[in-house]
């Protein structure tokens, strides 16, 4: 590392350094996609030099390995936040983990941050065979799953939860449906009545509960 860059990083610290790498390829993938960023436009966009950026990343692939690492960090807070405002101080119940689960993610559709739209764009491009981000986002959806299969067999278990069979086939078919409705977004924001989804997603998530007494 050139002598600049190791007094860049000692003035804005490590963690500052990270931060502004990381928002720079997530504003670059949001743009153009993870194929075309180049380490270069990185490097511009955040001000560091390519010796930062290969120190604190390795290669491309890492960084993009770390920024799914980000985004699933940063939507692990702000999901705790929704649960937090749903409950107050009380203890979280299933139902309303399940129902901040929808809050945070239609609020994160509604605004499309740019972290949100980079992870988005990097989970489409691991459907490619040889996708170096492809082990990421599969460990990353695989813990997003068990959290809702856990979520929901913790309800099933005390008796406010029923109706559901198979907590982890539920899981996937929530976040597909998620997932999808996010994707839709993207691509088409004009297209999709984020309300009329909201509704309907609600309503399956109501069925759930044991009180329930509405119609279906």
């Amino acid at each position: 590392m050139d002598r600049s860059a190791e007094g860049r990083i000692q003035e804005d610290g490590e963690e500052i350094a990270e931060a502004r790498i990381l928002a720079a390829a997530a504003q670059l993938i949001a743009e153009e996609g993870f194929g075309r960023m180049k380490i270069g436009g990185v490097c511009a966009r955040s001000g560091y030099a390519r010796s930062v950026v290969f120190q604190h990343f390795g290669d491309k692939d890492g960084l993009g390995r770390r920024l799914v690492e980000h985004a699933v960090e940063e939507f692990t807070n702000v999901y705790s936040e929704a649960v937090a405002a749903r409950t107050g101080a009380a203890t979280a119940t299933p139902m309303d983990m399940l129902r901040a689960l929808l809050d945070i993610i239609f609020e994160l559709i509604r605004t499309m941050p740019t972290l949100n739209q980079a992870f988005l764009v990097l989970w489409g491009d691991a459907a490619a065979e040889y996708s170096g981000l492809r082990g990421a986002l599969t460990e990353a959806d695989r813990r997003f799953r068990f959290a809702i299969a856990q979520t929901v067999a913790s309800g099933v278990a005390d008796g406010s939860i029923t109706g559901v069979h198979d907590p982890d086939s539920y899981a996937s078919a929530l976040l597909a449906q998620l997932r999808g409705i996010s994707m839709q977004a993207l691509i088409d924001p004009d297209g999709v009545d984020l309300r009329g989804l909201r509704t309907e997603l609600e309503r399956g998530v109501d069925r759930l509960s044991a009180g329930f007494r509405g119609s279906l």
